[in-house]
């Protein structure tokens, strides 16, 4: 008998103990995949903690965003109220130049008229003439209209105009009414700071109130006592909602 004849011990060949290991590997492959693999039943508590956690990063997320769209506009409200004020400023600088050019010019009228008065009431046609001649042109226009203003005598001569010409409302230096708008100016510009004043400060309250919400619904996940988490989350959707409302109704600035 040749030597691959042989048998083992026992009476079994190394081929024959081979093929029945792989058999048994095959059966049990065979079954492995064949049986349905039912799965374990989720956990309440898992599950309701699968719920809280999205609801969390859902709010962590809009809160972020709206934390970052509020201090945005606070920041250029600040800007605009800055630039109001500095406006303002300079108009209420430029209107006081201009109303000291105006009193300058409203002096040198008076003193030009008194000094043609005092000619005329004197019957000096050459000095009256000459300052008549000399009226700043405001001056001239109110000076025609006063004399025109005169009322008739019975006797058919004209009489003494009332006043004065730089009391008549045509009488307007260039230089006082340039203040006037100036200073007009001034005033709306510094309006609107106060306005953008008070937009900036809402602003930073709602970057306040989303910063709660974060907080409360970050402080959340730290606790493991499902009321605790619900009571959290339940506050920073409150505050999130009153947030979001009162910044849809501000006004935007870019």
């Amino acid at each position: 008998m040749s030597t691959s004849d042989e048998a083992t011990p026992g009476g079994v060949t190394p081929e024959a103990d081979d093929d029945s290991v792989l058999e048994q590997l095959g059966d049990v492959v065979d079954v492995a995949l064949g049986e349905d693999i039912v799965p374990s039943p989720e956990d309440p508590w898992e599950r309701r903690q699968r719920l809280l956690d999205s609801w969390t990063a859902i709010i962590l997320a809009v809160a972020a965003v709206a934390t970052a769209w509020a201090s945005f506009q606070a920041s250029q409200w600040s800007g605009t109220q800055s630039d109001n004020q500095s406006a303002s400023a300079m108009a209420r600088a430029d209107a006081g130049r201009a109303a000291s050019d105006a009193t300058a010019a409203e002096i040198v009228d008076s003193q030009m008229w008194l000094s043609w008065l005092n000619a005329t009431a004197n019957k000096q046609a050459d000095r009256a003439k000459f300052y008549r001649n000399r009226f700043s042109p405001t001056l001239a226009r109110a000076q025609d209209a006063w004399i025109a203003s005169a009322p008739t005598l019975p006797s058919g001569a004209k009489g003494i105009p009332q006043g004065t010409p730089m009391s008549l409302a045509i009488y307007v230096v260039p230089a006082q009414a340039k203040a006037d708008a100036l200073a007009t100016s001034a005033e709306h510009d510094l309006a609107t700071a106060d306005e953008a004043a008070s937009n900036s400060t809402k602003y930073v309250l709602l970057a306040v109130l989303f910063a709660l919400v974060l907080f409360f619904a970050s402080v959340a996940t730290k606790f493991s006592a499902p009321k605790v988490q619900v009571v959290l989350i339940l506050i920073s959707l409150g505050l999130l909602a009153v947030a979001t409302l009162r910044m849809w109704f501000l006004p935007v600035q870019f």
